[in-house]
């Protein structure tokens, strides 16, 4: 008797559930995917600079194997001299009285296969500034990072806002014209944000605090 079943083809599906075993190492989902593991619940997405694993929840699990969270690098990681031309070109465009923010992208440039970054701000004031959108490399963007006023060290509600709906690591740099400028990155996932430490992107210039981590140590300190 003939099989005439036909074999059709895989369609990913662009967000899915899974329960983790030894068949769902990889991420298959076309935006993100929620991975049911023993050490909780997880979000997981690629891109072509980079795979992330970020805790949604940390309820353990009974009876499922443990996942571990991070980001994976599929381009070298970013070299520091980036933040540091990038505070360099931020000391420059604002002074610490009459203060103005702006914004930067880093991006992987596949003709030159190196990072580069690029200034985007436009309309810029104290407490805003607006990404030219325009620009083709924004689209291409892996890190889109702005800077804040002195002491405004975390993100804010407005920040929330702009990021939502995308897939990239999002940063603040802070105190830019003080001795010890501050930094903060976030993973974003469409509507998901999870604070990384500096050092799962690159090394920081001397000097740059990774408000991140800092705050990580003094927690395990019990300060």
């Amino acid at each position: 008797m003939q099989n005439n079943l036909k074999v059709l083809p895989f369609v990913p599906k662009f967000v899915e559930h899974k329960i983790a075993s030894s068949e769902t190492q990889n991420i298959t989902a076309v935006m993100f995917e929620y991975l049911m593991a023993g050490n909780g619940l997880f979000i997981r997405a690629k891109r072509r600079e980079f795979s992330v694993c970020l805790p949604v929840c940390r309820e353990p699990i009974k009876g499922l194997p443990e996942t571990t969270g991070g980001i994976v690098w599929h381009k070298p990681r970013i070299p520091s001299y980036i933040w540091q031309e990038i505070l360099e070109n931020a000391r420059i465009g604002s002074d610490s009285i009459q203060f103005r923010e702006d914004v930067y992208i880093v991006f992987w440039h596949e003709a030159t296969n190196q990072w580069c970054w690029k200034n985007i701000g436009k309309e810029r004031s104290w407490a805003r500034t607006i990404a030219d959108d325009s620009l083709s490399e924004y689209g291409e963007a892996c890190i889109e990072l702005h800077t804040h006023p002195d002491g405004v060290i975390h993100f804010s509600q407005a920040d929330d806002r702009d990021e939502r709906g995308k897939f990239r690591i999002f940063g603040i740099l802070i105190d830019i014209h003080s001795q010890n400028p501050k930094i903060r990155f976030r993973c974003g996932v469409y509507d998901y944000f999870a604070n990384i430490p500096a050092d799962y992107i690159s090394e920081m210039p001397e000097g740059v605090l990774d408000l991140n981590r800092y705050e990580q140590l003094i927690k395990k300190a019990g300060l």
